[in-house]
Parts: structure tokens; C-alpha cells; sequence
């Protein structure tokens, strides 16, 4: 057996054999998922996504869902074949496979499996006894507010430094007016605004996320909506126009002008081909269970889950197959 950071597979899988051997059933493999923690949209996808993959791949397979690392450091995982599959956006992709922004070097070989799978938007979160309708706000009245955003590595975190960097403020700068940031996970915090002790949160959510529901339900909070020169300076990074429809999250009344982007699964090209077709092919044909799993990947559509803009770095082989079968990439 061969052990490849987070793959076990037998050194012979996807080559070509003879004889009676060509009947042998695959070998089973361990595949480990990148995603976000317990409390985030991510991991309720990629626990759905294992149970649907259990049934798909050789018998005695498993697929072992990581709480870790969000969008900015799942793809240096997967990059370093630590975990061979995981999730990014299209815009965090971007970023490492050109070694840009979040990324020092470029990790070109990252590979795309299936995009597309919902929308994402970059929100900001106030309490309404901050008195502030947007983050511009927080630089003009220089507010030392108390900032929460998910840990280090997940892109929550690293667009609100750029959403903050986008009005001409710094984490310094807030913490130099009084205020702090926490970087943190989700049960973390929704309990410090139940408690009273966060004024922000900077975050990227889907529609219906678990853990800002609660935040919306127990406590009196605002979105607030970026203005157009906030959202110009946002774009140039790749990320794109996005408006958040009123009543996604209950009390929300107005919609929300932000920035956007999709979730995809993401792998490496060490990836054997017909592990990487196996999975793109489950994610293709189960989209009604994918759903029951977690209704933010309702407008997933698995025929154009292959497009450039959808997954934003090069398809693995694989999964290319697995669109050509079926017609939907020609």
C-alpha cells in the first residue's frame, strides 16, 4: 500500500491490467475531506457528500470530513495532498493557483471537480446598538468595536481584512480605538453576541447558515450592506456584484449589496482518475440528496457545474469525463 497525505490507495489503482486480474474489484481508498468547523454550512456539505460517496466508491471506502481549514487554507491542504479533497470558492482558487493575495507561491496543482454549488456572500453583521448602517462607519466615527470573525485561514476571515483594508482601516487601527478582534469558530461565536461581547461579525455565508440563523434569532443585528465604492475596490480581486435577497435570514427585511462567490470542490492532480470520476459523478447525479442535506446548494446546477467561472482553476481529468459522459461539456 501506498499512503499519500490524506489518500490510501493500492499502488495499483486506475492501471490498466489483464487477464483475470482485469475483473478484480478496486480496492477500497480513505479519502479525507477539507472543510470548515462543526458549526459551518461546509461541513454539513461534506458530511452529506461522504454518506452519498460511502455507497459510490469501492466497498470498505470512507470518506473522513476534516473540520478544517476554510477557503484560504483548504487549498494549501489539498495542495499538499494532506487532504486529497476539500472545498474552496472560485475566487480563493484563483488566488492560489496564481499565488496572489492569501498565497505566496502559486499552487498550480489544484484541480476542480464540481462548482457552482451555491452562493456565498460577504456580509457584515452588526449589533444594532453599534448605530452604524454600514463599515465605512467604523473608519469616520473610529469605533473601537468589537470584531468577530471565523479563525485565521478561513476566508471570512481574510476577506473582512479586506473588506476593513477596502474603507482604509486595519485590525490595528480598531484595536487602537478601543475595540478588538477575535478569530474564532462559529459556537464561539454565537454565544459572545447572545452574551453581549460582539459588536461585528465579518463572515462569507450561504443562504440559511446554521450558525448566523442563530446570531439572527436570539439577537437584535443588521447587515450591513457595502456602499458602491466599497464594493469597486472588492471587485479587482475576484470577487463578483452579489445582492443577498431580503428575508434569507429571518428579520432581514431589505436586500443586502455585497460581493459573491460559489463554493467547489477542490482536489489535486495526483488524484487517480477514476477516484476523482467516481466522486464529480456522485456530486452530479445526487443533487436532490445534497439538498435534504443542506438547502443552501438548492441553485447548485450540476450541468454547468463545470464552467470556468464556477470553479475558477482547470478541471481534474476525472471529473472532465464525467461531464463528457453525460453531455454537459462538450
Amino acid at each position: 500500500m501506498a499512503v499519500r497525505g490524506g489518500l490510501v490507495i493500492a499502488l495499483g489503482l486506475g492501471l490498466a491490467v489483464s487477464g483475470a486480474l482485469a475483473q478484480a474489484p478496486a480496492p477500497p481508498v480513505n479519502l479525507a475531506f477539507a472543510t470548515l468547523d462543526t458549526g459551518s454550512a461546509w461541513y454539513v456539505y461534506g458530511a452529506t457528500m461522504a454518506d452519498l460517496l460511502r455507497k459510490t466508491l469501492p466497498p470498505g471506502s470512507n470518506v473522513d470530513v476534516k473540520p478544517r481549514a476554510g477557503g484560504v487554507g483548504n487549498p494549501k491542504l489539498v495542495a499538499r495532498g494532506e487532504t486529497p479533497l476539500g472545498f474552496g470558492f472560485t475566487v480563493t482558487n484563483r488566488w492560489a493557483f496564481e499565488g496572489k493575495e492569501a498565497y505566496t507561491e502559486k499552487l498550480d496543482n489544484l484541480r476542480a471537480l464540481a462548482g457552482g454549488l451555491d452562493t456565498y456572500y460577504l456580509v457584515a453583521l452588526a449589533t444594532r446598538k453599534v448605530g452604524i448602517g454600514s463599515v465605512r462607519e467604523i473608519r469616520d466615527k473610529k469605533l473601537g468595536v468589537k470584531i468577530y470573525t471565523q479563525p485565521v485561514g478561513a476566508l471570512g476571515e481574510f476577506a473582512g481584512r479586506q473588506l476593513l483594508r477596502a474603507v482604509g482601516v486595519s485590525y490595528n487601527d480598531v484595536r487602537g480605538w478601543g475595540g478588538s478582534t477575535q478569530h474564532v469558530g462559529y459556537s464561539i461565536i454565537v454565544d459572545a453576541f447572545r452574551d453581549g461581547r460582539a459588536d461585528i461579525l465579518f463572515a462569507v455565508i450561504t443562504p440559511k447558515h446554521p450558525s448566523v440563523s442563530e446570531i439572527v434569532t436570539s439577537v437584535d443585528v443588521k447587515f450591513l450592506g457595502l456602499d458602491a465604492e466599497t464594493a469597486k475596490a472588492l471587485l479587482p480581486l475576484g470577487y463578483t456584484a452579489a445582492t443577498m435577497p431580503p428575508e434569507t435570514f429571518k428579520g432581514q427585511s431589505e436586500a443586502v449589496s455585497t460581493v459573491g462567490f460559489p463554493t467547489v470542490v477542490i482536489t489535486n492532480k495526483d488524484l487517480p482518475e477514476p477516484i476523482a470520476y467516481t466522486v464529480t459523478k456522485t456530486i452530479l447525479e445526487n443533487k436532490d440528496a445534497l439538498v435534504r442535506g443542506h438547502a443552501g446548494l438548492a441553485e447548485f446546477d450540476p450541468r454547468t457545474a463545470w464552467q470556468p467561472e464556477k470553479v475558477g482553476i482547470p478541471l481534474h481529468p476525472g471529473a472532465e469525463r464525467a461531464y463528457r459522459e453525460k453531455g454537459w461539456m462538450k
